[in-house]
Parts: structure tokens; sequence; C-alpha cells
């Protein structure tokens, strides 16, 4: 099952922000307005649009490049967080341009991987070494079928550190 990946609303904002600053930078520098333009256009192109779980794989679909796999191998735990990157500092990615995407860090996860394009509806996929988070439209839906294809059981809640 494909999971929609749908934009929250600071993504929304983030997103609109930066697309009307185009024409104000391009006023008074065209190559800036036109670097603003490749960015915005660039982040939209490599911007998550769904999830999927293929065979022993998660799946994070993009939209005209290829999706990224992430080996479910080794897989401890995953749970709802809605919320869970707050207060989160990034530290080499996306902060809200079409999505939240790439190694962000807060105290409630540590650092981990990010293909979020709604805060709200986060889900952490917790491994031996890393963790990542995405946002699928349904969650819990989300959560179930990793559950069944994995063996992992959902937590109620992110365990403290």
């Amino acid at each position: 099952m494909k999971y929609e990946a749908p934009w929250g609303t600071s993504v929304r904002w983030i997103t609109a922000g930066v697309a009307a600053l185009v024409p104000v930078i391009g006023a008074v520098s065209p190559w800036g307005g036109a670097a603003v333009a490749v960015l915005l256009i660039a982040m939209y192109v490599v911007g998550p649009t769904g999830y999927s779980i293929e065979g022993r794989d998660l799946v994070v679909h993009r939209r005209a490049v290829s999706a990224v796999r992430q080996p479910l191998a080794g897989l401890q735990g995953v749970w709802l967080a809605p919320g869970a990157m707050g207060w989160s500092m990034r530290t080499f990615g996306n902060g809200g341009l079409c999505g939240f995407t790439g190694w962000f860090y807060n105290t409630r996860l540590g650092r981990y991987r990010a293909w979020v394009t709604d805060p709200s509806r986060t889900v952490v996929l917790e491994f031996g070494d890393h963790t990542v988070v995405v946002s699928p439209r349904r969650p819990h839906l989300f959560v179930d079928e990793l559950r069944e294809k994995t063996g992992v059981e959902p937590r109620a809640e992110t365990p403290d550190r």
C-alpha cells in the first residue's frame, strides 16, 4: 500500500513564502531570483510524495527522481509521534521547503533522518544505529503494516533516552 505524504501547514507556509520571494528577489537581482526559483523547483522535485513498504524496505517516493530505499533490517521500534520534530535543529538538509528532509537533531530522538511533509503526522522508526522519521497521511495504518511485515511491535510513546 502506498501512503501519501501530504503537506502540513508549516510546509505550505514556508514553501509559499519562498515562492513569494522569487519575484521580489528577481526585481533586485535577476540572478538571485533565478537561483531561488531553481532551488524551489529542485526541492519540489526531490521532496517526498509518499511511502510504501516493499519487501523488507521502506520506500520514500519522490516526484521526478528515483525513490529512496531504507532497509527495514534491524528495525527495533516504531511509534506514532505527532510533533516528534519539535525543537529540532537541522544539521544538514532542507528545513521546510516542500518538506523537511535531511539530518536533524533534538533531545527527544537524538540524531535522525527525516522524510517529513507534515510534522503533525510523524512516525518514528528506530534502528540499532539510526532513527528515521516519516509522515504518512494515515500514520496508524502505516504502523500497522510495518508491524505485520516486520513483527516489530509498535510502542505507545517515545522511549526515554
